[in-house]
């Protein structure tokens, strides 16, 4: 039984390659402009990472089939087939999430990891709907996965005479277990084999190429401690480099509101801001009314999410807590420490906090996320009184959440805080049946729906532009993330967090702001304290409001790389290896920059001011300055 176990190694070995070929066919958009080298080191480099996981997966396999031996256990027919399917069944559930991982790293902007399970609790009773609207990947995965076993069961143990030795089959054994112990470790060197190895590419997603969900998924079952970095000794080092020691006045002092404006951040599903048309002179794009209502905003074009998956988003943007740690904020043990939420800043100034998302209701920890941040009523799918106007799969269509919102908007006293995240532009982007065929497909599955989803916001608009309180609000309006990239220029790891931001005020007449400035999801809650016209009690350094001038820097992680952006340059970082600069002129990284290396030095301070202070913050309560001034709770 050795010998069937080291021949059916092979074939799973075999077969982690060819789902990997799978990814890069499905994906082959996101790849074609890589040179076919490149593509093929992918695959050499991947084969390292395969036999981590298999070695994992094989382990007690290969004990069963060395104990089989040795008590001289006769590999009957039915025996083998036994054997061949317990195989088969420790390994298919990682090698499915290798399929599944085709589409939805376009979700995630990774291979699935321990951390996202969050986002099995939202499949249940939408498993069906995702398997019929990915068809072609199911029947390739089913398939593919139904031709293992049966591979793995018409496969033969060897029948050489040297098998019939116990003593061979021991001393082979010893010397299988010997180079499995050092595959599962990936090799010899001092430390296992760890995302770090990945990162080998310059271009992200040849990186995911190169790795393989069933090791990122063994990886990250225990989970990763977030480091304590500490870069800076002295706290005033490490502060005067980060956003909120760089900022000028507002340059709203004298142009706010009289009186305390609404206000109504609107969160679009998955939406990057190549979809759009306005910012780009000559192209229509998919979203005819942002487009309108962008030219009558405070708009600003090099906006970035700080996350590339919903449940960071909504932290990003609530709690102005930013994705740099492999766990969501939302569900991880941090979220217990106090932060200030945009409804636990605006509750005090008289305002009625809500927050509106058509999912059922737990869905990604959203309704006690929110009572975290401060916000006291929450509308999901339990609320909605017509339920079957479900699009089956992921909650209520957009359209009818967002006149259920107009409705409850009415019946808010003044001045009212509330926010609402849609959900039909995600995978599997349906939309209802009236409007098949309305909005352009575009050369995404997502572009339809991103149509429709603009509709939706435009008929929200036009029941809610009559009404007496639409004058005196503020709308913000952004992206949790982005998906995929058809415009060329944000195929990469810029373009993967660049999403719309601008701010609408019915008849505002904004001052000048400086638009070649970065600006992130973290700046939109004191942003929207600087409009209504109050300072936080303390700051968080990491973030600034977008009405005060003066340099900034965004920074975001994935998967242990950094991403620094500025104005001029953006910097790219891996723990334990060299950075690299590059011109934001050249966004497909090209040509590392080795000069100005003044800026490529400052850079890497405020990258490690950045992490530390997000570090501390995280373990020690140190978020907010000055220090002292807020020890945990909510506010």
């Amino acid at each position: 039984m050795t010998s069937l176990f080291l021949v059916q190694f092979l074939i799973l070995f075999i077969f982690y390659s060819f789902a990997r070929f799978v990814f890069l066919v499905w994906n082959w958009g996101l790849f074609q402009s890589q040179s076919t080298s490149d593509l093929i080191l992918a695959f050499f480099y991947g084969l390292r990472f395969d036999l981590v996981a298999l070695s994992f997966l094989c382990a007690i396999p290969f004990l069963v089939a060395v104990a089989m031996d040795l008590v001289r256990i006769k590999p009957s027919k039915q025996i083998k087939a036994v054997f061949s399917g317990f195989h088969w069944l420790l390994n298919v559930p990682l090698l499915f999430l290798n399929f599944v991982d085709v589409e939805f790293v376009n979700c995630l902007g990774r291979r699935y990891t321990y951390d996202a399970l969050f986002f099995v609790r939202e499949v249940p009773g939408k498993f069906t709907n995702l398997i019929l609207y990915y068809w072609p990947m199911s029947v390739v995965t089913f398939g593919s996965l139904g031709l293992l076993l049966y591979v793995l069961l018409k496969v033969q143990p060897l029948t050489n005479p040297f098998w019939q030795s116990r003593k061979r089959v021991l001393s082979v054994a010893f010397g299988v277990f010997c180079l499995l112990v050092i595959a599962s470790r990936g090799g010899l060197q001092s430390k296992p084999l760890t995302f770090t190895q990945a990162q080998i590419f310059s271009q992200p997603m040849m990186n995911q190429l190169v790795l393989n969900s069933s090791f990122t998924f063994l990886k990250t079952l225990e989970k990763q401690a977030l480091p304590r970095d500490q870069f800076f000794s002295n706290p005033q080092d490490m502060l005067k480099h980060l956003n909120g020691s760089k900022g000028t006045a507002s340059i709203l002092e004298g142009v706010r509101p009289s009186a305390k404006p609404n206000v109504v951040v609107i969160v679009i599903e998955s939406f990057a801001l190549e979809y759009m048309g306005y910012p780009f002179p000559g192209s229509e794009g998919y979203t005819p009314f942002l487009d309108s209502l962008a030219k009558d905003s405070l708009f600003f074009p090099f906006a970035f999410a700080n996350a590339r998956r919903s449940i960071e988003g909504i932290g990003a943007i609530y709690a102005g807590v930013p994705a740099l740690m492999n766990e969501p904020f939302i569900s991880s043990q941090y979220v217990t420490n106090g932060f200030f939420g945009l409804g636990t800043l605006l509750k005090p100034l008289g305002y009625h906090t809500s927050f509106f998302h058509g999912a059922k209701n737990g869905s990604m920890y959203f309704d006690s996320f929110m009572q975290s941040a401060g916000v006291d009523h929450y509308y999901g799918q339990n609320e909605f009184p017509n339920p079957e106007k479900t699009d089956g799969t992921w909650g209520i269509w957009d359209e009818d959440m967002l006149l259920f919102m107009a409705d409850q908007l009415k019946t808010f006293p003044q001045p009212f805080f509330s926010g609402v995240f849609t959900l039909t532009s995600h995978n599997p982007f349906k939309i209802p049946e009236q409007y098949k065929d309305k909005f352009p497909k575009g050369v995404l599955e997502i572009h339809e729906s991103v149509g429709y989803t603009d509709h939706a916001l435009k008929m929200f608009f036009e029941k809610i532009q009559h009404e007496s309180w639409f004058q005196n609000t503020l709308f913000v309006i952004t992206a949790d993330h982005t998906y995929k990239s058809s415009r060329p220029g944000f195929g990469n790891f810029l373009g993967t967090y660049r999403v719309p931001l601008f701010f609408y005020y019915p008849g505002m007449k904004w001052p000048g702001a400086d638009f070649s400035e970065p600006v992130q999801h973290i700046d939109i809650l004191p942003s929207i304290l600087d409009f209504v016209g109050e300072k936080p009690p303390t700051s968080n350094y990491l973030s600034r409001s977008v009405f005060q001038p003066g340099p900034r820097t965004v920074v975001d992680m994935s998967d242990n790389r950094y991403l620094l952006i500025s104005k001029d340059y953006f910097l790219t970082w891996v723990r334990g290896m060299p950075g690299e600069m590059y011109s934001v002129q050249d966004p497909d990284q090209k040509t590392p920059l080795l000069e100005p290396a003044s800026e490529k030095e400052k850079l890497e301070q405020t990258l490690k001011a950045t992490i530390q202070y997000f570090s501390q913050g995280m373990w020690d309560q140190k978020l907010y300055y000055p220090a002292g001034s807020h020890s945990g709770g909510t506010p």
